[in-house]
């Protein structure tokens, strides 16, 4: 029995280590350019997984809806939400054009159909009544608005399209000077609930007040893979 237990233990770090790049891929955000509440946002971000180092776009449409527009020299994300940050539908188009899929809220379920690395998909993820937060980036900005101090969502393994619970916790507040005025971040921790909570994490910093996402820390992939560091890019 502790062989099994420690095979399923095992198992779990290694896939929570790969969720940690696909929640990255929705997450990437910095710098408003206006400061009106009902104005678009754009920001630019700069990851860097070892040696290897990529700029990437990130837009926000305000209405009656929410649109967030992620683009990658690779990748492009198209994640709407309530008002709520409640994420709704995520649309992906990847690997040019062999990953093509969107995936939409019914209830307590997420349909997702289309084309996933070459091959149709169409399935059903069965969830409960937590929010959908597929965005982080963006979806956060209800806690850290929030007197609460964590919050459970769902998310979607963008490596295997399936929906897992994470937690998210509100550390603390720290203080940051880049450019001579002094900022104040909001760090907010994501990992399992439960008992697999010391066996994965991945750390954000929000921008007060306003929610901005400001900086991203996080594994890249497997054990032993490079720590993937997100921060804020001026153009």
């Amino acid at each position: 029995m502790d062989r099994e237990r420690s095979h399923r233990l095992s198992a779990h770090v290694q896939w929570m280590a790969c969720l940690s790049v696909a929640l990255f891929w929705s997450v990437v955000a910095c710098g408003a350019l206006s400061a009106s509440p009902l104005s678009d946002e754009v920001y630019f971000y700069r990851e860097k997984t070892g040696d290897s180092v990529k700029e990437v776009t990130w837009r926000l449409t305000k209405g009656a809806t929410y649109i967030l527009t992620y683009t990658s020299p690779v990748e492009r994300h198209v994640t709407t939400t309530g008002t709520d940050y409640d994420t709704r539908r995520w649309q992906v188009t990847a690997e040019n054009g062999k990953t093509l899929f969107s995936a939409e809220r019914i209830g307590q379920s997420i349909v997702v159909r289309g084309m996933f690395k070459g091959e149709p998909v169409d399935k059903q993820l069965a969830i409960d009544e937590s929010p959908w937060y597929q965005a982080t980036s963006l979806s956060l900005r209800e806690l850290v608005a929030s007197g609460d101090s964590e919050r459970i969502f769902w998310t979607i393994r963008m490596d295997t399209l399936t929906a897992h619970k994470i937690r998210a916790i509100k550390k603390g507040v720290e203080s940051l000077d880049p450019d001579g005025s002094q900022k104040a971040l909001l760090w907010i921790r994501l990992s399992l609930p439960g008992m697999l909570a010391p066996f994965w994490k991945s750390d954000y910093w929000f921008a007060l007040p306003e929610g901005v996402f400001y900086r991203f820390k996080g594994p890249s992939g497997p054990p032993g893979s490079p720590t993937t560091l997100v921060t804020r890019a001026t153009r």
